[in-house]
């Protein structure tokens, strides 16, 4: 009889400790929904420092993407039974990697007036576009406190675009067609080191890109039609640093991280008219905070905060003025909800308003206000 009472008690005390636990997975499987909603409008146009009134601008804007994303960790991936079910891959320190491809489809459309005293120039735009992304990353623990990242992407964009324009009272119009394409390739490289249950983490990434535009238009009044084509190679440098803090016995996780971005451009157009166009160059700024509680394991309640800079010059080589300096502010809301300990639903939803002063510093300029609505569905499975 004592020998079976000393084998129950490892056995029960085992279970105790470790209640609701479910055996190891390797793998994840996740499809996502995202739809932006885009509206733009300049509510302020500046004439030698005196506001001008006939002038009007709006556009909206409806991005669509659906993506799908895989991850494979080279090891199982434990379950203690207490953990909050989405930070069992962070906890577990397994190395592992990913794959995801997107697909989205774009459309805009756009109005814009200028009105004086002798005439009025109305503009009327409309745009559709399809977007490709790829993406392969990995992350790579050496031993328990040290993990080394990177990863690899590309993205091919193409645009088809429309354009009318009207004088009034003269008539004369015009008629514009334009077709955008864009190629993005970029890699990162980064580490993270594990000081108890909180991390730290820095990363660079090194981005390269190729614009081109066509465009015809089309006079009335006999008029040539204008062709021309528009050139543009890119290259973006950026850095970031972002800690996570994980507090109250694994019950809320705090994400901070702060980048900096540098992108330079040289363009050139051909047209009948004219020979090189000008050089760019773009700084990029962006701070965000990011809170999660899990009030249960299978449940998990975000909120978060950013806040973005970006100041953009153009002109030729060897003179760079600014262009445009933008600010933008962003309050998301997430939750994730596993329905089973294998199977979860993804709700998020977050607000951005930008505000942009093209050109800046100057007694004449323009002020866009862009506010940007997302909202993201999703599922996920471990297996």
């Amino acid at each position: 009889m004592s020998a079976r009472v000393s084998l129950l008690v490892p056995l029960l005390l085992l279970a105790a400790s470790a209640p609701g636990a479910e055996p190891p997975f390797r793998a994840e499987l996740s499809v996502g929904f995202t739809r932006d909603a885009i509206a733009t409008e300049r509510p302020l146009v500046v004439l030698d420092g005196t506001p001008a009134a006939g002038y009007d601008y709006s556009a909206d804007e409806e991005d669509r993407t659906l993506d799908v994303a895989a991850r494979r960790w080279f090891g199982p991936v434990p379950d203690d039974g207490a953990t909050p079910l989405p930070l069992l891959p962070y906890v577990a320190r397994v190395s592992s990697a990913s794959a995801r491809v997107a697909v989205a489809g774009a459309s805009r459309d756009s109005f814009g007036r200028a009105s004086g005293q002798l005439a009025t120039y109305e503009v009327w735009y409309a745009g559709d576009g399809s977007l490709r992304e790829a993406e392969l990353s990995g992350e790579w623990f050496v031993g328990r406190g040290l993990a080394l990242r990177g990863g690899l992407g590309h993205g091919r964009e193409r645009e088809t675009a429309a354009s009318t324009s009207l004088e009034s009272p003269s008539g004369r119009a015009d008629v514009g067609t334009a077709t955008t394409r864009a190629k993005v390739t970029s890699g990162t490289l980064g580490a993270a080191l594990r000081l108890g249950e909180h991390e730290v983490s820095v990363s660079g990434a090194y981005g390269a890109s190729d614009f081109s535009r066509e465009d015809a238009t089309v006079f009335t009044g006999g008029v040539q039609p204008l062709f021309s084509r528009l050139t543009t190679d890119g290259v973006t440098r950026r850095g970031r640093v972002a800690a996570r803090l994980v507090l109250l016995r694994r019950r809320l996780a705090v994400d901070l991280s702060g980048e900096y971005a540098l992108a330079t451009s040289s363009s050139d157009l051909d047209t009948t008219l004219s020979g090189p166009y000008a050089k760019g160059r773009t700084i990029g700024r962006r701070a965000s905070l990011e809170a999660t509680w899990y009030p249960t394991r299978r449940l998990a309640v975000g909120a978060g905060l950013a806040y973005e800079t970006r100041d953009a010059s153009s002109g030729s080589a060897r003179s760079l003025r600014p262009s445009s300096e933008e600010t933008t502010r962003t309050l998301g809301l997430a939750a994730r909800w596993f329905a089973t300990e294998r199977a979860a639903v993804d709700l998020g939803i977050s607000r951005s308003e930008a505000e942009a002063i093209s050109p800046p510093g100057g007694s004449t300029y323009q002020r866009f206000d862009e506010t940007t609505t997302r909202l993201v569905l999703g599922a996920a499975v471990r297996f």
